[in-house]
């Protein structure tokens, strides 16, 4: 089971809802990136992540790695900003 549907699975959320392209933020609690190529950079403020076709900037507060694995990626803390890197 990918790790997607395993949280989405245990906190009891519609995928349907829940689904982005590339990412989807749980507010407070966690972010969750699939597809994932690397972290360019990393701080508790901010987070940039690759992918194949770009890159994401993460801005928030108390961001940590929860998990970095076979192109997954969770962060947990307070999520408050994310856009695409140019």
């Amino acid at each position: 089971m990918r790790l997607f549907e395993e949280i989405v699975a245990r906190l009891g959320l519609d995928e349907e809802i829940a689904a982005g392209e590339k990412y989807v933020v749980f507010p407070g609690k966690c972010a969750y990136f699939e597809n994932v190529k690397g972290i360019r950079v990393f701080s508790a403020a901010g987070v940039e992540i690759s992918f194949k076709s770009g890159a994401l900037r993460v801005e928030g507060e108390g961001l940590s790695v929860g998990q970095y694995c076979g192109g997954d990626l969770v962060l947990f803390g307070k999520v408050t900003k994310v856009e695409n890197v140019l």
